[in-house]
């Protein structure tokens, strides 16, 4: 489109655009230093909308080739046709119209051009001549219905269809809760290995969708830097938005942090590990100043939901500030505490169990405030069930009892949680999901664990670590007794297990360990992969003048920073070997130290044709990262990965069909993190691998009671049986375990260990009971639960997605009916995908210019408009798109089909053979109606705000999802026409090889005749459509639809609202009320606008049926 100068823009009649405009006006009048702007959208309403502004903001437009344009010509009939050259020192065009031999010049004050919003009355151009398009409108009308059909499914949240990952509810409800909420700030907590990733990805995708431009940031581990910006590039497409700012930075720069203020997104993974210093260290603080200046917050972390209240407090004052302030702790953990009794109550509100229902409620009662009506009603009906012995009184209303108990304690839960702003998935839930309104969704199913077989050696060298701790411990607790000293020998418990962790294969990084603790040897700390917790675990007990004769001795065969000789590394590979070669991608944890690094080394010269990568502090996250896309993505043959503690955080290393472990942790959690890596969910680019990977463990030919290392891995899994299952939730508990458990052993030895098998047992078990008594009052019990599943809409639209495929092509077809947006059959790693020529010379679809060159600066590489249309396909496909809302391209489409006049309307004659003769020309006009919730009341109590707005939006396709109705009405006598074998005749699809015709430019006089003459059939296609739009309302099941979602948003609406007063009341324990006001205040409106929903015409179609004779 090509701008004028501005003076020309001062005189009536020509085309302008202004700032902020719905595209491009026309200039209606010129007063005193200002232009009346007037814009036009079609015969029917030649002056939609005007603006008045000053002169000198109007910039002339000279409309290109292919414009569409109306004219009305000297007769007073209106014409359609296209610009063919601009002549702008006559302010004139020529233009071309359908089926004229002859190209004619139009003054440019006498032309019209649609503006830039969505067409309003299709059926206008019904009684254009040459408006008529009907051979696009069969191509055109499947392609709206199917955007529209992904528009409700998702909830018009299109991250859920257009990121190539699988649809799991979990993952959706948690990215829709944040999504739909006006506010997103949100805590992810889900239990390890559940996807908090993706939750995360796909509420970055919907940020940039909304906004193009934004900035994201997330903060993450350096270890996990890469795999951050490969799930972004590959599953969420951020390739798809040139003009955003993404930034992928680590825990270990907060430096950088600064720069980042004022993001549209902020995203911190594993953000509990940055809130354990106080609220004015480094790097909490610079946390909270980028957190806080960010629009929206995500922190993803697995804290348990019985974690300490200083955690909780740090993790939900990143989220807000004020209601969760650092100078109100004692306050937040009064209320804290307070929790832990509520919790006991509603543990107690088992249907089960009717005898203690009774005493339960008036616990709960004494608890919250009086003034929460909702609970007094719920409680009411609950133990109006039961007789004055606490039985049903009815026997057979068990079900209904166990209802109402339910729904009794999600409303405990909703109201009373710390935050309402917290999402957490337990792995039990998720993994037995599959009932419900979700079932038709896939399973979540993870790899799972098994417990380790054991490796032994022949050779002594394996054992030789075992034998220094064991030489090491024996000889301090002789010295503290020879001393008198026994009873701080517990005060060696954490050295000890520092020591056993790395005891197995080579004692080399063991000694260097007890090097850096004798002598401060920091080169002798680096080497064994010393943590800064291990260091002041190491330092804080005082050196025995025994230590260093043991470090010398040990030093003796083993010195100091010695390299291991290639023998004894052998001897360790040759342990290996045999599960290694029965595998083709191995991973072997070997835990901190410089074990990995020489192990590696090794391999790689004794067996060049096997892929060995490695993970490890020495080469950098960089190169890490690169070592493991290696070994991951080597095929065929063989592939070994050695890691140290550096891969057991984050990592996704579910591809290992073998797992060794040479040393064990001395934190079972950080086992726990560790077994994470490998028992997380395959994907389908892992087919077949659903069952455990084997897994090995390297040990010693002593029994537990004679070794360390053996006992310690005896009660890692008789005891907390890390090996059977997730122990995620139990970390707290397990933390305050762990110095109590290597305290019995720095004093019993290896037999101290074992015999804490049955404490540790039931410490865990109680721990278990606690953490289901809270999860009954902090998991998320949905409120939305009465509205429809946008999972198992999801996965309805993707078992349909040929169809998607068939109405994309048709209407981007360069035969008759399609835009002739050139494409080409390009597959993506062997499978079917289509490559779309945006940015090739060549390409001219018909669309209108403006659209045309909006649609290529949206989109500057073809490589985003290259994708498949088959998820399942595309998933087993790296970085491969899909073709669904969300998708640059389709959603450029969706804004053609919407905006661009062709084929919204068609007028055409058809035959039927079985119409008596003598009969004349019937015609009929059918409606597209594209029907959707009213928003307008609602969106008055969220002025102002652009995602309150976006939120709203959502909510109420989620309630409502836009359908689209089609009504056809008997011209003449304006009948609805309701018998099938009428509609089916009518529905056809346009075909000329069966006799249709286009009522073309030359043939409309034609139709016009037909109602005696084109001002005439303005008035039948009003009467017509006014007709329709009566039928649609009346008889259709369109009341039913919508007192049936208004019932339901009502009911969500008094839920929300009395949870809102009761959180209000309930002050001393909770905050978070504002947020939950609103949501009521907004459902209540929204119920109230589905009882007229918006409806507006699509499509027109004028049918003219006639008999054979008449025909021809």
């Amino acid at each position: 489109m090509k701008q004028g100068h501005v003076s020309s823009a001062r005189q009536t009649g020509t085309f302008v655009r202004i700032p902020g405009g719905p595209g491009i006006g026309k200039v209606g009048e010129v007063d005193a230093g200002r232009i009346r702007v007037d814009y036009f959208e079609s015969p029917a309403a030649t002056i939609a909308q005007s603006q008045w502004v000053a002169d000198h903001l109007g910039q002339r437009v000279l409309l290109e080739r292919e414009e569409r344009i109306w004219w009305r010509s000297p007769d007073g009939l209106w014409n359609a046709g296209r610009v063919i050259q601009a002549e702008p020192a006559q302010r004139s065009y020529i233009v071309r119209f359908p089926n004229v031999d002859y190209d004619l010049p139009v003054r440019e004050e006498h032309l019209y051009v649609r503006w830039d919003r969505p067409v309003l009355d299709p059926a206008a151009d019904l009684t254009v001549r040459g408006g008529s398009t009907t051979p696009y409108r069969d191509a055109r009308l499947p392609i709206l219905k199917n955007l529209v059909r992904q528009r409700g499914a998702c909830a018009d949240m299109s991250t859920f269809l257009s990121s190539t990952v699988e649809i799991f509810p979990h993952q959706v409800n948690a990215a829709l809760t944040v999504l739909s909420d006006p506010v997103q700030r949100y805590l992810l907590a889900d239990e390890v290995g559940l996807g908090k990733t993706i939750e995360a990805g796909y509420v970055v995708r919907q940020i940039l969708i909304d906004n193009p431009g934004a900035c994201v940031v997330v903060v993450s581990p350096a270890a996990l830097r890469r795999q951050w910006l490969s799930e972004l590039k590959n599953k969420f497409h951020i390739g798809d938005f040139p003009d955003a700012t993404i930034v992928v930075t680590s825990h270990e720069t907060p430096e950088k942090w600064a720069g980042y203020r004022q993001a549209d997104l902020v995203v911190v993974d594993e953000a509990h590990a940055l809130v354990q210093a106080g609220p004015d260290e480094t790097p909490y603080k610079e946390l909270c100043e980028l957190a806080h200046s960010a629009k929206r917050l995500l922190l993803l972390s697995a804290t348990p939901v019985t974690s300490g209240y200083l955690t909780n407090l740090g993790l939900l004052h990143l989220l807000d500030k004020e209601l969760y302030s650092w100078e109100r702790r004692q306050d937040f953990e009064d209320r804290y505490r307070m929790r832990e009794e509520l919790a006991n109550s509603v543990y107690s509100l088992d249907p089960e169990y009717t005898y203690v229902i009774r005493d339960s409620i008036e616990e709960i009662r004494a608890q919250v405030p009086s003034g929460d009506v909702r609970l007094a009603q719920l409680a009411d009906e609950v133990l109006g069930m039961l007789d004055e012995e606490d039985e049903l009184i009815n026997p057979d209303a068990q079900d209904e009892f166990a209802r109402r108990v339910i729904e009794l304690r999600a409303h405990i839960s909703e109201t009373y949680r710390i935050h309402r702003r917290v999402i957490r998935n337990r792995r039990e839930a998720v993994l037995q999901e599959g009932s419900g309104s979700d079932d038709e969704a896939l399973p979540y199913e993870v790899r799972g664990r098994q417990r380790p077989k054991l490796i032994h050696s022949p050779s002594t060298v394996v054992e030789a670590g075992g034998a220094f701790v064991m030489r090491w411990w024996s000889t301090v607790r002789e010295h503290l007794e020879n001393e008198g000293m026994s009873d701080h020998l517990s005060q060696f418990a954490m050295p000890l297990a520092i020591l056993t962790s790395r005891a197995l294969a080579l004692p080399y990084d063991a000694i260097d360990a007890l090097r850096w603790r004798v002598m401060g040897d920091t080169e002798a700390g680096e080497r064994a992969g010393l943590s800064p917790r291990e260091r002041e675990l190491l330092a804080s007990v005082p050196v025995a003048a025994c230590e260093r004769t043991v470090l010398a001795e040990a030093e003796e065969d083993w010195p100091a920073g010695a390299e291991p000789s290639e023998e004894n590394l052998k001897h360790v590979i040759r342990a290996l070997l045999p599960v290694m070669r029965k595998a083709k991608r191995t991973v072997i944890f070997c835990g901190p130290g410089r074990l990995a690094d020489a192990l590696a080394d090794r391999l790689r010269r004794d067996f060049p044709k096997v892929v060995t990568a490695q993970h490890t502090r020495t080469l950098g996250a960089a190169k890490a990262a690169t070592e493991i896309s290696r070994w991951a993505d080597h095929m065929p043959g063989q592939a070994v990965l050695l890691a140290d503690d550096t891969a057991e955080d984050g990592l996704n290393l579910q591809a290992a069909d073998c797992v060794v472990h040479l040393r064990l942790p001395w934190s079972p959690n950080q086992l726990e993190q560790r077994l994470g890596r490998v028992d997380r969910y395959p994907g389908l680019a892992l087919p077949g691998a659903t069952d455990p990977a084997p897994q090995f463990r390297l040990a010693e030919d002593n029994d537990p009671d004679g070794s360390f290392t053996e006992a310690w891995a005896t009660l890692l899994g008789d005891a907390y049986k890390v090996f059977d299952g997730s122990v995620s939730t139990l970390q707290d508990a397990i933390t305050q375990s762990v110095k109590r458990v290597w305290t019995g052993a720095v004093e019993d030895g290896p037999e101290g260990l074992v015999a804490q098998q049955q404490d540790v047992l039931a410490r865990l078990g109680k721990e278990r009971d606690e953490i289901r008594k809270m999860d009954l009052l902090e998991s998320i019990h949905v409120s939305s639960q009465r509205l429809r599943s946008v999972p198992a809409a999801l996965t309805e639209v993707e078992r349909d997605w040929s169809d998607m495929e068939g109405a994309l092509l048709a209407y981007t077809d360069a035969a008759e009916g399609g835009i002739k947006l050139s494409s080409l059959d390009r597959s993506i790693e062997g499978s079917p995908a289509r490559r779309f020529l945006i940015n090739n010379s060549s390409s001219r679809p018909l669309l209108a210019p403006r659209h045309w060159e909006r649609l290529k600066d949206r989109i500057p590489d073809d490589e985003i408009a290259h994708a498949m249309f088959n998820r399942s396909r595309a998933l087993r496909s790296r970085d491969a798109r899909l073709f669904r809302v969300g998708n640059p391209l389709v959603d450029m489409l969706s804004d053609a089909v919407l905006n661009d006049s062709l084929g919204q309307s068609a007028a055409f004659r058809r035959i039927d053979h079985g119409m008596p003769q003598g009969h004349g020309p019937q015609p009929y006009f059918g409606f597209d109606f594209l029907i959707e919730a009213d928003t307008s009341a609602a969106l008055e109590h969220v002025q102002g705000s652009t995602d309150a707005a976006r939120a709203l939006r959502r909510q109420a396709d989620r309630i409502f999802p836009p359908v689209i109705r089609r009504v056809w009405i008997e011209s003449g006598t304006n009948r609805p026409v309701t018998m099938e074998a009428q509609l089916a005749f009518l529905n056809r699809p346009y075909d000329k090889s069966k006799g249709d015709r286009n009522y073309n430019s030359q043939r409309a006089s034609e139709l016009f005749e037909v109602f005696g003459g084109q001002e005439h059939a303005v008035k039948y296609v009003h009467d017509a459509q006014q007709e329709a739009l009566k039928f649609l309302h009346k008889y259709t099941d369109l009341t039913t639809v919508c007192q049936d979602a208004q019932h339901k948003a009502l009911e969500v609406a008094a839920v929300l609202h009395s949870q809102a007063q009761a959180r209000q009341a309930a002050g001393r324990l909770l905050r978070d009320t504002e947020s939950l006001v609103t949501d009521a205040q907004v459902l209540t409106s929204l119920a109230e606008g589905l009882s007229q929903p918006v409806v507006r015409a699509v499509a027109a179609a004028c049918l003219v049926r006639q008999g054979l004779e008449l025909a021809y």
